[in-house]
């Protein structure tokens, strides 16, 4: 299937006029979490903490785009490219924290649109889905796990970090589901349905707009990483996030992050071998770019734009022949708090 002062009126006292010169400056004015942010002689230091208040309401519209071409023996040695392009609308309601930070966010989806298109030299083909339109598109099996979760409640759990540790109360997400194929399914295909659908797929999608953070407090003008490992088609990879902490500025007494991200992708393995069929990467460039900007005093990602690219030539033998193929992916992230 993944975001911003009030001047005091002036005295004729000396000592009061500074008084009021600190106020215009914001110095005695605090935004909420600015125990979060430390001034110290070596620099602004800061918490990167969500710190919501309960009963808080987030409203966000996402899209994700991803752009592929492909040309190999499977498309006729012809380039044949694709674009999936989904935008998802939802609220986010902070219904509880825990002591220890955790937090739980009731989340509705309100729309999603989607098109989809693919084309090679001589046609192109495309298909549209949204949500609020009940067409002939709307009851094909592809978008059945986007009309059944709509308007339906269910809720994530959140680290303080910003990582997703569980999504749960998919009770009724998952009972449109089974009555839009008309209540037919046995007990096992109704779990695989589940989780082709189910809980991590929808975190998967929400992890994006989530921004995670370190434990450890950072500098301005600091910079952390975070790595972990996917895969690209059949090769285990590590992606290695970098992250810079590239401004702290103060916004309507709200004090916003600004951060810069950058991707890298090491191949753990660039030779693989399934059954009598081998795959070699002989060619690949990857990379990725990304902004944030989150509002520490809300707690919450104001805006998010990542970009990510994977150009990809690859050579499959078997039985003494060999074909090459070359693939590039181009996967684009934008994230806006619209309320």
């Amino acid at each position: 299937m993944f975001g911003i002062m009030t001047a005091i009126f002036q005295s004729c006292d000396k000592k009061d006029e500074k008084a009021d010169e600190k106020g215009k400056t914001g110095e005695n004015k605090s935004s909420d979490n600015s125990d979060l942010v430390k001034k110290e002689a070596a620099g602004t230091k800061v918490s990167l903490t969500l710190k919501p208040k309960k009963g808080d309401v987030f409203k966000y519209k996402m899209n994700a785009k991803t752009t592929s071409k492909e040309k190999s023996p499977m498309t006729g040695d012809k380039e044949m490219s694709s674009t999936q392009d989904i935008n998802y609308y939802y609220s986010e309601e902070v219904n509880d924290i825990t002591s220890t930070g955790i937090i739980t966010y009731k989340i509705k989806f309100d729309s999603i649109n989607i098109v989809s298109t693919v084309s090679s030299k001589d046609s192109t083909m495309s298909i549209s889905y949204n949500s609020n339109i009940k067409d002939s598109v709307y009851s094909k099996p592809d978008f059945i796990q986007y009309n059944s979760i709509m308007n339906e409640e269910f809720f994530a759990r959140v680290s303080p970090n910003g990582e997703i540790s569980e999504t749960y109360g998919l009770e009724k997400v998952y009972e449109n589901m089974f009555k839009s194929l008309g209540d037919t399914l046995t007990a096992e295909q109704k779990e695989s349905l589940k989780d082709s659908f189910g809980k991590d797929a929808i975190r998967a999608v929400l992890q994006q707009q989530f921004q995670m953070f370190p434990e450890k407090e950072v500098y301005q003008d600091s910079s952390w990483t975070r790595s972990y490992e996917t895969q690209i088609l059949i090769f285990p990879v590590r992606n290695i996030l970098s992250y810079k902490l590239r401004e702290v500025r103060e916004e309507n007494n709200q004090t916003m992050l600004f951060i810069d991200a950058d991707l890298s992708v090491d191949f753990i393995e660039k030779e693989l071998k399934e059954k009598q069929v081998s795959y070699k990467v002989e060619e690949v460039k990857t990379g990725g770019r990304g902004n944030i900007v989150f509002n520490l005093s809300r707690g919450c990602v104001t805006k998010k734009e990542t970009s990510t690219s994977i150009d990809m030539g690859m050579k499959i033998s078997a039985g003494g022949q060999s074909v090459k193929t070359t693939q590039d992916v181009i996967t684009e992230l934008k994230v806006d708090l619209l309320k």
